[in-house]
Parts: structure tokens; C-alpha cells; sequence
């Protein structure tokens, strides 16, 4: 008779995401994740496969809890004019900046540092997750603006930049100032 497993699985993920989130895939060894997770390597290796299996499960747990979040409240009219929505988006990073740093900044922008360039399916798993993005900005363009799809796509794909700038910036300790200025020139850039 199999004994039942002796930690939570969605838990033990949350904490390995965090840990890559924080140290990136190559940086987090097995030791580390295995400490994180708060499992043995025996329990490891029954409920996953390997680290990269977790790695590609931690992107699709961030896709599915923080990418799904921010195109919900993208896409969300009742929260204003698309406009509205992308500079509430920017102040909402901005404040978490002032607020504790957001030395985290963003699972999507540490691993498309990290593993993109390497290819194969974590490539893959993160370029969908900034298509997703963008396609957010642009759907909410859209809701304000007449529709020249070649002009909103720059301007989505220009906020795109900014909100990746800022989130990187967070990470390395901007301060409150550059955030401020960071929506400014957002602002700025939905006015064209």
C-alpha cells in the first residue's frame, strides 16, 4: 500500500516557483529547491520528474496566477477606459516599488533573461506569455481608440517595454522617482 504524500503539492510548487522566480533556473540547485519545496529528494522524485519539469510547471503556474490576473484586469471595462486600465496597471507596479522594493520584480522578465534564449519548450511557455501581454495592452488600446491595428500594435508594443522596464527596474531597487517618471512617459505614450 503506497503511504499518502506528506506535503502539499500546490504549496510545494508555490515555493519553487518563488525560488526560481528569485535565483533563476541555473542558480537554483536541486539542494536549494528541494530545501524551498520543504520535500525530501525521495518525495521529489515521486511527484515530479525532474527540475526541469518543475521549472516549466512554475511558468505555467505564474501564466495561469499572475499573467491570467493582468489580462483579466486589462481586459476588465468596469475598472475604466482601456486607458485607465493600463495606467492603473503601471501604478499598481509602481506602488508596490514604493511600498517594499518589488525586489522580486517579475517571474516573466527574470526567466525570459534567463532561459529564453536557450529555446526548446521553456521558450516557448514564456514567448506565449508575452503575446498574452501584449495582446492585453492592445485589446485595451483598442477599446478607446479608432481602429488602426498597425498603430495600436506599436503603442501596445511600446507599453509592453515600458511595463517590462519597470518591473526590471523594480527588481533592482528603482527608486520611487523613476517610477513615477516610468508612468509619466506611459502617459505620455497613450496621448500619441
Amino acid at each position: 500500500m503506497a503511504r499518502p504524500r506528506e506535503f502539499d503539492p500546490e504549496e510545494a510548487m508555490d515555493k519553487a516557483m518563488t525560488l526560481f522566480w528569485d535565483v533563476g533556473y541555473e542558480e537554483a540547485s536541486l539542494s536549494e529547491l528541494l530545501a524551498a519545496m520543504e520535500i525530501t529528494k525521495g518525495s521529489f522524485y515521486k511527484a515530479f520528474q525532474d527540475k526541469q519539469s518543475i521549472y516549466l510547471e512554475s511558468l505555467d503556474r505564474y501564466n495561469d496566477k499572475v499573467i491570467s490576473g493582468t489580462v483579466a484586469y486589462l481586459s476588465d471595462t468596469a475598472q475604466g477606459t482601456g486607458r485607465d486600465r493600463i495606467l492603473g496597471l503601471f501604478e499598481k507596479v509602481a506602488q508596490a516599488v514604493r511600498a517594499d522594493g518589488d525586489r522580486l520584480g517579475c517571474f516573466l522578465c527574470n526567466a525570459l533573461i534567463d532561459k529564453a534564449a536557450e529555446g526548446g519548450e521553456a521558450e516557448n511557455k514564456l514567448q506565449a506569455m508575452v503575446h498574452r501581454l501584449e495582446n492585453a495592452f492592445f485589446k485595451a488600446l483598442t477599446d478607446d481608440r479608432p481602429r488602426d491595428d498597425a498603430g495600436n500594435r506599436e503603442t501596445a508594443r511600446g507599453v509592453l517595454s515600458a511595463y517590462f522596464g519597470l518591473r526590471v527596474l523594480g527588481r533592482a531597487g528603482l527608486s520611487t522617482e523613476m517610477a513615477a517618471d516610468c508612468v509619466r512617459q506611459v502617459e505620455r505614450l497613450l496621448e500619441r
